[in-house]
């Protein structure tokens, strides 16, 4: 049965990247699952079951069929819409209002520069530091340097900062500019570092995820806009790769490091490998394990849920709904896992249903060759849901909901000059 998702997707990845004929945006959400499916293989295969987030112990290992087909069929029905892109048949990528972009821009631009004032004195020392005790002081509530000069700054700059997950948009405009417009340098290297907004506040908690995410959807971004880079592009970009790529790869293994050689016996290596390929087996333990009594809809409906009926998905609320299942919910079980848990399987078909259908209506139809960027924050939005889902549900706060509301005005106000080509 492990084999079964790792075969799937492999499968449909290599039938995609045949059938496009390119490393599509399809084939990159594919190949994500097959190489987590991979990971979930190795993890039975060399039991590292047990302590590092795998629910499952040696003892108790129970993948059944019906988990296994819902994985797999409900995240290939989230990909599918993605398979009607076909990045060789791109040409172009229009603007419907270019000074209503630049002002999105400009805001974002904004919002980055609150998230810099807020952590350039304390990010160098926290490197520096103990990142253990660090992230051991994040797991028990104790604030930040940031979140403490947060709180005085005035009620609007830190309502504002609420946008701050929502600078992870700058990273399509970045493409978007370099590629299609003749912006200056300094435009496009100023949305590049807003777009590392997010990861960089994350270093306040040695948090790895925030990291990852970026990297995963500047991949996603690649793959989308590559049809139009330009030789000189190109260059640059391999330029700028090598340094970043060794910086990414020295924080993501020193807080690995940091956070796990100490705690796990097996070291580091397959402290990464469980944390890379839980998602399958989770999903599973919640299949099999998880109460459904319970109907907890923050995270699929999390803005409604801060302002109606005051629940956030926060430690304490998660720890609660752990204490009423009978075991630790906040670990990785794909997007899918989480939905599952939180509304059972039928709040699961229904929520697939209406994310398959919102994808379709975005992205129209096949083989197109030119796209509004309105549409591409859209499509760019809902990729993140099953590009990061190999690890949980990434749009789970109140937060990210604005940055949805930014994407459906941007594209509702150009929709009435939006036209399929």
């Amino acid at each position: 049965m492990i084999l079964i998702p790792f075969l799937f997707f492999l499968v449909l990845t290599l039938y995609y990247w045949r059938r496009h004929k390119a490393l599509d945006v399809c084939v990159y959400m594919l190949g994500l699952f097959t190489f987590t499916s991979l990971l979930a293989v190795v993890i039975v295969a060399c039991d590292f079951l047990g302590d590092g987030g795998v629910l499952f112990d040696r003892y108790d290992l129970e993948l059944n069929l019906l988990p296994t087909v819902t994985y797999c069929g409900l995240i290939a029905a989230c990909i599918l819409p993605f398979t009607l892109i076909y990045k060789r048949d791109l040409k172009n990528i229009t603007s419907a209002h270019p000074r209503l972009l630049d002002l999105l821009s400009l805001f974002l631009i904004f919002i980055s520069l609150i998230n810099l004032y807020l952590v350039a004195d304390s990010t160098i020392d926290i490197l520096g530091g103990d990142l253990e005790a660090v992230r051991q002081a994040h797991y028990e509530g104790l604030a930040t340097p940031a979140q403490l000069k947060a709180e005085k700054m005035p009620f609007i700059m830190r309502f504002l900062y609420y946008f701050n997950n929502s600078t992870i948009l700058a990273l399509p405009l970045f493409f978007y500019y370099s590629c299609c417009t003749k912006k200056p340098w300094y435009w496009n290297a100023m949305l590049f570092f807003t777009s590392m907004s997010a990861p960089i506040a994350g270093i306040q908690n040695v948090d790895r995820t925030e990291i990852m995410f970026f990297c995963m959807m500047l991949l996603f971004c690649m793959s989308f806009f590559s049809p139009l880079f330009t030789k000189r592009f190109k260059r640059k970009l391999k330029i700028a790769s090598i340094p970043a790529l060794a910086i990414v790869l020295t924080y993501v293994v020193a807080v690995s490091m940091a956070r796990f050689e100490e705690r796990n016996d097996n070291g580091t290596i397959v402290s990464v490998s469980q944390y890379a390929g839980q998602g399958y087996l989770n999903y599973c333990f919640f299949w099999e394990k998880a109460k459904t009594d319970q109907i907890a809809y923050e995270r699929e409906a999390p803005l409604f849920s801060h302002y109606i009926t005051k629940i956030d998905s926060n430690p304490d609320r998660r720890g609660e709904r752990s204490g009423h299942q009978g075991f630790f919910m906040s670990v990785f079980a794909s997007f899918i896992g989480d939905i599952l848990i939180d509304i059972t399987f039928i709040g699961l078909a229904v929520w697939v249903v209406f994310y398959f259908m919102a994808a379709i209506l975005v992205i129209k139809a096949p083989h197109r060759k030119e796209f509004d960027i309105s549409e591409i924050l859209f499509i760019f939005y809902l990729a993140i849901t099953p590009v990061f889902g190999v690890f949980y549900y990434k749009l789970f706060a109140y937060t990210h909901t604005f940055m949805l509301l930014l994407v459906v005005a941007a594209y509702l106000i150009s929709r009435p000059k939006l036209k399929v080509l």
